[in-house]
Order: structure tokens, then C-alpha cells, then sequence
């Protein structure tokens, strides 16, 4: 991939003309520019994201001591209208790199002290991928930023940050590359290379076609042919779809099957996941493309450009959390209050239950405990965590309709544990002082758990679903361990144990990992989903359908996952 020099509407002040190169030579040509902001523009397709991570690595390769370190991350999640871009930044590392999102005596986090040190490097790519009306706010947001926020690399296809700049400003101080088309001689280079040989000669079935598109790119086919390979994706596709699986290119300079240009780049994407499905792609044999094509068809209409397990939870109708929430409130409610205080408490503790459950499991989604960050220094952090606090006072209130030990047990289902010390301790005496004791006990427990994933451990969206699934597991031990035993003490056994199993089941219910279970159940007895979803997302990653930015997925292409949105259903 070549670089050239672009106007683009750039700020003269960056060095005209200091910019053109090789992509080899991409961290050499951003070293020569002053300001250290570089926008990187090209088609869809282009190799934007490819020179991005090469710009990473020989960035980190050729490192002096006392550099900023680069660090490549989506602007898809970014909202300028709602989170600054300092917040943003420091939410986005602390859910990429779990570790940073560890406290900080001076800062807040790791995250926002590395970013005041100026130690991070924004590498940011899909500025396009943004709505439009975000663009031109993101770019103003960008230069309004602190200038220890000054240097980054940014990257978009063409015509959107042309876009953007006429809706907002230039990126002040940057440089501007734009990506070149690829030529025949680079096709020449890199498709025979993983080719059969045609026959007796040592030729394969790609030399006659680069023969004919060298001889007369004039020619309409051969024309259409140099348009679409013009950018690394097509040309990336079509080998895969040719060279490496013994098909004769020649059917691309078939006039009548393709004929325009965007004939023949649906073709290669058609193709793109077939290919990556074929048995000799390793993996599970078994996952045909007829098979897979439903399941990411509706990945990329319902997920969004991250595919994050616990956001599943936010597509699934409000009214299957809701239930399933709602009955494991009443079951839960209903037994504890009925022991404790008859059939007339039980019924009532059911009511509430049903309602305060029903109404946890649907408000905003959970992030796992690894991926939560706390409020960045200025302002709300960007980052929902846990519901529980805030909700104390109204399960508390619930709680109280049916008795003394019903009010601990319903603000355990909300996490309301200020609630919880409020009700244990009006029912006086030995049972205020052990129910107090216990809680505090609870809660120290809770807090030694709720600790950032260490970013060794979460290497990825399985590391961290395990990560949340192991904390949501242990806080079910430790709280209702600890309380069962303490009112099975002071109450019954019977009562100790419904208490121990309905603060336990709470405490799976409501975390990232029960809702993401409870919703991802439901599509996959729809038929929308597999049922071991992470596996699946997993085994499209290795075979090169996804990437993995931190903790979540995405489709490595955005071009494949427009063309799964406007053509996925009729793949079915």
C-alpha cells in the first residue's frame, strides 16, 4: 500500500509534501511530522485498519524510552454528545485493558493517569463508522481537547471526514496521507502466490488473467476487474476465493454474470464467508456457511459494530428478562417471607419480588466486573456498573411490607445493601448485631472481589466472561453463605436456607454473565443464535471473519458486515 500526501482540507501548518511513503515506512513518515496527528484516509477497504496495526508495532518496535505508547482503538463506541473525549478515551482503555482501570491515588485510574501523563498514543480508527451528525462533533472535540491530548492518528474513508470537516473543523496540526490503489503490478505480486499451477507449466490460473489486465486495463472487464482490486479487502478476497481454493479466476471477466463494478465486489463477498467455512479452513468441519451466514447476518444487524457478550442482553425483548426475573422474584420472595411470616407474607413477598426482580433485569445493561470503571476526574464516567445502590431505598421500602427478614433479603436482590443495615438492624437485639456483623463481613468480602481483571488474565471476550462468571459465582458463596448461616442461626434452618439460596441466585441472576445467559438462551431456542455463542465467535475469529479488539468482537471488514446487512437474509 502506497501513502501520498492529501489536502483533504488539512491544516497547511503539518508539512506539505513530508508525508508520502511506503506503508513499511508509515512509523518513519509519522515521526517526521511535528504535531504527531496524522489522519489516514482511503476507500472502504483500503488497508486504513492494516496500516494502523503496522503503524502500532513499528511504533512500539522502534519505541525510545520516555515515547508515548501507541494504543489502536474504535471510535465506534464514542458518543461526542454524551462523554468527552478525554472520558471517552479513559473509558474506552480501561474496557480494552482491564488492568488500567485499577485505582489511581492522583487520577482516578491508571487509565486517566497514563492519558495526563501523556504516555498513551490514540490510535483511533472509524471516525466513518460514526453517525453522521457525530463526525464534525468528534473532530471539533478532538482539537478542543487538552493539549496533553494532543498527539493521535486518526482514520477514516474519504468522503466522511470530508464530510466532518464541513460540519466541524480540520484536525488542527495534522497531517494527511491518502491510501493509493493498488496497481496490476502489485496484483501481479501477491495473487499467484498461494495458487495451484495450471497444468504442465509453471504458470497459475491467475496468469492469464493479470496477463490480460496488463495488456488492456482499458478493456471493460478487465477494466471493472482493476477497480474492485484496486483496495487490499477485494484483493485479499479474491485470493482466498481463488488462489486458495483451486477456482479459475477467469470467471471474473465474465461481462454478462457481473456488470458493474458493484456486481463484482458482492461477489467476492458473497464468497468471503463460504470460503472461510470450508473444511480446510480447520475448526469445527461441521460449521457449514448455509449454516453460520443466519447467525451473522443477525450479529451484524442487532450487535452493533462491537459484538460485546454482555450487551446481548440489551436486544432481547424487555419482557424475557423481565420474566425470567419476575418468577425467580416471587419464587425467592415468596418461600423467605412465607417462612418467616406465614401464607398471608409469603403472598405479598411474592408481589414484590415478582416486581423488584422484574424491574432489575431490565434496566440498563451490566458490564463485567473486569471491564467497570469508576468516574473519570471531572465528570460522570461513561461506564455503566453494577445496579444496586441507587435502587437500595425502593426494594428496601418493598421489603418492609412483609417483615423483619424479608427487607435484607430484597435489597440483597437489588444490591441495596445500605437498605440491607437499615432493615437488619430495626429488628433490635442479638439479631440487629449478628445480621449488622454478618453484612459488614458480606460487603468487605464483596469489595476484595470487585477488583479490575488483570489484563494477563482477560486476553480476550472468553477471559473476561470467564473473569465475570468466576466473581459472580464467588459473591453467590460468600453472600449467601454468610447470611444463610447467620439466619439459620438466629431464625430456623429452613428460613437460613432459603435466605443462603435466594441471595445466591440473586447474585448470579443480576450480574453481566446471568443476564448474558438468560438472553442468550433465548435466541439460540429461536434459532437466531448457536447455543455455545462464544465458541462460534471464537471459531469465526480464527478463521479470519472477526477480529478481536479487547474484550469484544468485530467483523474484520466493515465492507462484509454492510453487505451481511443489506443481502444476510437471503444467504438463509
Amino acid at each position: 500500500v502506497g501513502l501520498a500526501d492529501a489536502d483533504a482540507d488539512a491544516d497547511a501548518g503539518a508539512g506539505a509534501g513530508a508525508v508520502a511513503g511506503r506503508l513499511a515506512e508509515v512509523a518513519t513518515v509519522f515521526r517526521r511530522i511535528p504535531s504527531r496527528r496524522l489522519v489516514v484516509l482511503g476507500p472502504a477497504g483500503g488497508g486504513k485498519s492494516v496500516l494502523l496495526i503496522r503503524l502500532v508495532l513499528d511504533l512500539i518496535s522502534g519505541g525510545q524510552p520516555g515515547e508515548p505508547v501507541p494504543v489502536l482503538l474504535s471510535l465506534t463506541s464514542w458518543d461526542p454528545g454524551r462523554a468527552g473525549y478525554a472520558d471517552w478515551l479513559v473509558a474506552r482503555l480501561a474496557a480494552d485493558y482491564p488492568a488500567l482501570a485499577a485505582p489511581h491515588p492522583d487520577f482516578g485510574t491508571v487509565a486517566a493517569a497514563l492519558l495526563a501523563e501523556e504516555r498513551v498514543l490514540p490510535v483511533l480508527d472509524g471516525l466513518d463508522e460514526l453517525p453522521t451528525a457525530a463526525r464534525g462533533a468528534a473532530l471539533l472535540a478532538l482539537n478542543s481537547a487538552s493539549p496533553r491530548l494532543a498527539g493521535l492518528v486518526v482514520a477514516s474513508r474519504t468522503a466522511q471526514y470530508l464530510d466532518a470537516v464541513r460540519g466541524g473543523d480540520v484536525l488542527t496540526g495534522a497531517a494527511v496521507v491518502r491510501l493509493l490503489p493498488l496497481r496490476v503490478s502489485d496484483l501481479a505480486a501477491y495473487l499467484p502466490r498461494t495458487a495451484r499451477p495450471a497444468g504442465a507449466a509453471a504458470v497459475t490460473a491467475w496468469d492469464p488473467v493479470l496477463a490480460r489486465l496488463d495488456a488492456a486495463p482499458a478493456d471493460g472487464p478487465a477494466r471493472l476487474v482493476c477497480q474492485v482490486l484496486a483496495t487490499p479487502l477485494m484483493t485479499s478476497l479474491a485470493r482466498a476465493a481463488y488462489s486458495d481454493t483451486g477456482s479459475d479466476p477467469a470467471a471474473l471477466l465474465d461481462r454478462d454474470r457481473f456488470a458493474t463494478a458493484d456486481d463484482l465486489a458482492g461477489h467476492l463477498l458473497d464468497r468471503a464467508v463460504p470460503v472461510a467455512y470450508t473444511e480446510h479452513a480447520g475448526g469445527a468441519a461441521a460449521r457449514t456457511a448455509a449454516r453460520v451466514m443466519p447467525w451473522l447476518a443477525w450479529l451484524a444487524a442487532h450487535a452493533g459494530p462491537d459484538i460485546a457478550w454482555w450487551r446481548l442482553s440489551a436486544v432481547a425483548p424487555r419482557a424475557v428478562p423481565a420474566g425470567v426475573g419476575g418468577v425467580f422474584g416471587a419464587v425467592a420472595l415468596g418461600a423467605v417471607a412465607g417462612l418467616a411470616g406465614g401464607g398471608v407474607a409469603g403472598g405479598v413477598g411474592a408481589v414484590a419480588g415478582a416486581a423488584v426482580s422484574g424491574f432489575v433485569m431490565v434496566r440498563q445493561p451490566l458490564v463485567p466486573t473486569g471491564l467497570r470503571t469508576g468516574a473519570a476526574p471531572g465528570g460522570p464516567g461513561p461506564v455503566a456498573g453494577l445496579p444496586g445502590f441507587g435502587g437500595g431505598g425502593a426494594s428496601g421500602l418493598a421489603g418492609r411490607l412483609t417483615g423483619g427478614v424479608t427487607p435484607g433479603l430484597v435489597g440483597w436482590v437489588t444490591g441495596g445493601a445500605a437498605t440491607v443495615a437499615v432493615g437488619w438492624l430495626t429488628a433490635g437485639g442479638t439479631a440487629a448485631v449478628a445480621a449488622a456483623g454478618a453484612l459488614l463481613l458480606a460487603l468487605f468480602l464483596d469489595a476484595w472481589l470487585d477488583v479490575p481483571t488483570d489484563v494477563t488474565a482477560a486476553a480476550g471476550p472468553l477471559a473476561v466472561l470467564s473473569a465475570d462468571r468466576r466473581t459472580a459465582v464467588a459473591r453467590a458463596a460468600v453472600r449467601g453463605g454468610i447470611l444463610g448461616l447467620t439466619m439459620a442461626a438466629l431464625i430456623d434452618p429452613g428460613t437460613g436456607l432459603a435466605i443462603a439460596a435466594a441471595t445466591a441466585g440473586a447474585s448470579v441472576l443480576f450480574t453481566a454473565w446471568g443476564r448474558f445467559t438468560v438472553a442468550r438462551t433465548w435466541f439460540a431456542l429461536r434459532g437466531e443464535l448457536p447455543w455455545r455463542l462464544l465458541a462460534f465467535l471464537d471459531d469465526a475469529h480464527r478463521r479470519g471473519v472477526l477480529r478481536q479488539i479487547g474484550g469484544v468482537y468485530q467483523f474484520r471488514h466493515a465492507r462484509l458486515r454492510e453487505r451481511l446487512l443489506t443481502h444476510g437474509v437471503g444467504h438463509r
